[in-house]
């Protein structure tokens, strides 16, 4: 984003952080993983959602990087 966060919020533009985007967007993904794993059969497909994503999450922590907000960064609602 040209500027940053502070030059989208002197804009007026309502802006979310993008940790915040990434924290809503797999936390989403998980309850959507669990709730899978509780009403369909067979219920390794919405485990294996769940285990991607904190999966994702423990490569973010070990590599500092993160895929996720590497995407999130690109959507329309990101882009100044």
């Amino acid at each position: 984003m040209g500027g940053g966060r502070f030059a989208a919020e002197c804009s007026g533009k309502n802006v979310m952080a993008l940790d915040r985007q990434v924290r809503i967007a797999a936390g989403s993904l998980v309850l959507t993983g669990v709730v899978i794993s509780a009403l369909m059969q067979p219920a390794w497909v919405g485990l294996a959602i769940a285990g991607f994503v904190g999966g994702g999450l423990v490569f973010s922590g070990i590599t500092d990087t993160c895929g996720m907000g590497i995407v999130l960064c690109k959507m329309p609602w990101n882009q100044s």
